[in-house]
């Protein structure tokens, strides 16, 4: 599973941490062991295996054509920045002082979710054409903490957690909570294990794999049944989407975008690839694909983009094409990045990696896994950096700086506060109490208004929708 959502809820955990109370600090601390999980002496002693198995697909330096450099940056137009009133009074308001909140928006709808101070957990809906509630907000009553939310069309799935006296959650275990989006009505509850559990959103269904009991399985997002179940046993980051490049773009918000393929791939422990149907489960097409042995504290880091599925551990990417045409080939990376994080940056096998340094720098490259190449390296800010791609380019953000650079490496600006690329290919940015549009082509700053966020904002072309002390509020940042 890729590690996107890993990141958002270690972040969402530091801002909950700065800003109250502290049972929220063990969200980090999950996300760590998460990042550093593999099936330790299962793959250990299944790796001789796959080799022998496998090994003589495994081509170690491919032939594979290199694909051409990026484009020359061109600046994007100015965007009709406009200013707001950041004192207006939120769409939802808080009845109760919160913790922190989290929205996510989908088209002209955002939903949100806050804890409350009191450990109660809440959910709404704000309809933006009209900037006002979809329903009323909804109490799932108190829980211990949480692993935040994930939405698509079909259901606004609340990952929660510590819920013991909550009558929605059996043994006080990790616990789905699926809300109606249309409606706000829970649908189903799901005993879970946020840990242990691999987790693939659609928009009409939720594909879990269960590594440890050697399970997948397919819910059906209105009802919660199960559409399908397969005894497999996928690696712990064996369960992915097939994503297209622009997909992986941040232009709405921090968590992943539903995917609009209609297939799920299974990497498993024992070195097979199952292409399957998601509706269905039919297997489409099964494959095989080594399992590189998982180095240093990082695990496996894997993702299907634009039909091929990547494979990262250490200084090792391998890749295999998911229609068969090919069999899985294995490149060396450059020297340092057996310790980065990576995430897709562009199509065509391009990749951001991020290596945080023992100081307060971090380095990012843009890695070419066909070939293995480094296209360009830039240093950035610390620990906790946030990647955030997008056509014009890439966003390194930490400790209150955003730093910019084009598809080819090339510095484009930098600003105070944690820069969000929107629609126009301009940025929003979230300062210290404020919030400013930065016009690429002029260098401009506008400023938009006065806001102090309190959680994870998301946004679309027009419209910002944040948590603040008093509630989600809904601005328009743009015409």
């Amino acid at each position: 599973m890729s590690v996107d959502l890993d990141r958002l809820y270690a972040r969402l955990a530091e801002r909950a941490d700065a800003a109250g109370p502290p049972p929220l600090s063990a969200v980090r601390a999950r996300a760590a062991r998460r990042r550093r999980r593999s099936l330790g002496g299962l793959l250990a002693a299944g790796a001789a295996v796959v080799a022998a198995l496998f090994g003589a697909q495994a081509v170690l330096t491919p032939a594979a054509t290199t694909p051409p450099p990026p484009r020359p940056w061109l600046p994007p137009a100015e965007a009709g920045f406009t200013p707001f009133d950041g004192t207006a009074p939120p769409v939802l308001a808080y009845r109760t002082p919160a913790r922190f909140g989290m929205t996510a928006t989908l088209g002209d709808r955002a939903f949100a979710m806050w804890l409350a101070e009191d450990g109660t957990e809440w959910v709404g809906g704000i309809d933006l054409t009209v900037q006002k509630m979809l329903w009323p907000s909804l109490s799932l009553g108190k829980f211990g903490d949480t692993n935040g939310m994930e939405v698509s069309p079909g259901a606004i799935l609340l990952l929660t957690e510590q819920g013991f006296d909550n009558p929605l959650v059996q043994g006080g275990s990790d616990t789905i909570i699926a809300v109606d989006p249309d409606l706000g009505r829970i649908m189903w509850t799901l005993p879970y294990s946020f840990n242990d559990t691999g987790r693939v959103l659609y928009d009409d269904t939720l594909v879990l794999s269960r590594p440890e009991q050697g399970r997948v399985e397919a819910l059906d997002l209105r009802t919660g049944k199960t559409r399908w179940s397969a005894a497999e046993r996928t690696l712990a980051t064996g369960l992915n989407p097939v994503h297209t490049a622009a997909e992986h773009h941040r232009t709405a918000g921090w968590s992943g975008t539903v995917p609009t393929d209609r297939r799920v791939v299974l990497h498993l422990a024992d070195g097979r690839v199952q292409v399957r149907d998601v509706t269905s489960g039919r297997v489409e097409r099964e494959l095989a694909m080594p399992v590189l042995p998982a180095a240093g504290e990082l695990t496996r880091q894997e993702y299907a983009v634009d039909g091929v599925l990547y494979q990262f551990a250490g200084s090792t990417v391998s890749r295999l094409p998911l229609d068969g045409s090919a069999p899985a080939v294995q490149s060396t990376l450059g020297s340092g990045l057996d310790q980065a994080r990576v995430q897709p940056c562009g199509g065509q096998g391009r990749f951001c990696a991020l290596r945080e340094g023992p100081g307060d720098g971090a380095t990012l490259w843009l890695v070419d896994a066909h070939s293995g190449a480094t296209r360009w390296q830039q240093t950035v800010g610390g620990e906790g950096a946030t990647i955030l791609y997008a056509a014009p380019g890439v966003v390194a953000a930490s400790r209150g700086r955003s730093q910019v650079f084009d598809p080819a490496g090339k510095p484009l600006a930098e600003v105070d506060g944690q820069a969000m690329w929107v629609g126009s290919g301009n940025l929003l940015v979230l300062g210290e109490g404020e919030v400013s549009g930065h016009q690429l082509a002029t260098g401009t700053r506008v400023r938009l208004g006065s806001l102090t966020v309190s959680g994870f904002c998301s946004w679309n072309d027009t419209m910002l929708i944040c948590p603040t002390e008093q509630g989600i509020g809904v601005y328009r940042y743009a015409n």
